[in-house]
C-alpha cells in the first residue's frame, strides 16, 4: 500500500502555494514533511484530504486515483486527517469525540475503541470528561484516536506537537512510532524538524511550495544546514 502524490499544485488567485510536488508515503513507516509556516504544508495536506481544490496533479491511494473524489469519498477510501487545531467538540465527552470517527456498527466500534485504548491508555482516565475540559495533550490523543476509528490506510498528522509540552510530545511521537511499526502508513507534517526526523524513515523538506527529499539517515547529513534553509 502506498500514497502517491504526483505533480500536485495548489493555487490561490493565480499564486502557487504548492508547485508541482511529488512524493510517496509507503505503508509501515513514517514519512515526514518539515518546513516553516507558509511553506505550503497545510495546502498540501488539504489537497490530499480533499479540503482544498488542487489546480493540478494526482492523488493516488493503493492504486486508486482519488484526484476527483470528494472529501467524504477519500475518507471512505482510507485517508484520515488529524488537523492542526484538533477540532475537538467541547460539548461532547472525550469518548464521544473518539466514537465520531467510527463508520461501522456500534459493536465493531466498541471493539475498535478498545484496541485504540491500548495505544492511548491514558484516555481511560478522562474518557468521560468534556472536550472543553481537556488539555492540549489529551485533545491530541483524542483527535488521533478519532482518526484511527475508521482503520485508515494512510494517517495524516498535521503539526501534532504544536503547543504541547515536551513530555507530551514524546508520548505522542512514541504512539506514532508504534502505529507505524504495526503497518500504518503515516504522513507527519511538522515544524519540529529535529523530532520528526528522529522517528521518520523518509523525509522531505518543503520551502516556497516545493519539496526536497532528504537523505537524513546518511552519515553526511548536516542538520544545521537543513535548519538554516528550511526551518
Amino acid at each position: 500500500m502506498m500514497l502517491e502524490v504526483e505533480n500536485l499544485s495548489v493555487a490561490y488567485k493565480g499564486i502557487h502555494a504548492v508547485n508541482g510536488i511529488s512524493f510517496t508515503v509507503p505503508a509501515g513507516g513514517i514519512t515526514c514533511m518539515i518546513g516553516r509556516n507558509g511553506a505550503g504544508k497545510s495546502s498540501t495536506v488539504g489537497a490530499i484530504a480533499g479540503f482544498v481544490k488542487a489546480s493540478g496533479g494526482r492523488v493516488v491511494l493503493d492504486g486508486r486515483d482519488l484526484t476527483h473524489t470528494s472529501t467524504a469519498g477519500r475518507s471512505r477510501a482510507g485517508v484520515a486527517l488529524v488537523p492542526e487545531n484538533r477540532r475537538i467538540f467541547g460539548t461532547l465527552t472525550a469518548a464521544e469525540n473518539v466514537m465520531l470517527g467510527a463508520p461501522s456498527s456500534r459493536g465493531d466500534a466498541q471493539a475498535r475503541f478498545a484496541e485504540i485504548l491500548e495505544l492511548f491508555p491514558a484516555i481511560r482516565t478522562f474518557q468521560g470528561r468534556g472536550g472543553h475540559q481537556l488539555s492540549g495533550g489529551e485533545q491530541q490523543m483524542v483527535a488521533i484516536s478519532r482518526a484511527l476509528m475508521c482503520s485508515p490506510k494512510v494517517l495524516i498528522l498535521d503539526e501534532p506537537s504544536l503547543g504541547l509540552a515536551p513530555i507530551v510530545v514524546k508520548a505522542v511521537f512514541a504512539a506514532i512510532e508504534e502505529l507505524a511499526s504495526a503497518g500504518q502508513a503515516i504522513l507527519l507534517i511538522e515544524q519540529n524538524g529535529r523530532a520528526a526526523l528522529r522517528i521518520s524513515q523518509r523525509a522531505y523538506a518543503m520551502s516556497l511550495g516545493q519539496v526536497h527529499e532528504l537523505d537524513h539517515r546518511s552519515a553526511g547529513f548536516d542538520e544545521r544546514e537543513l535548519h538554516a534553509l528550511y526551518l
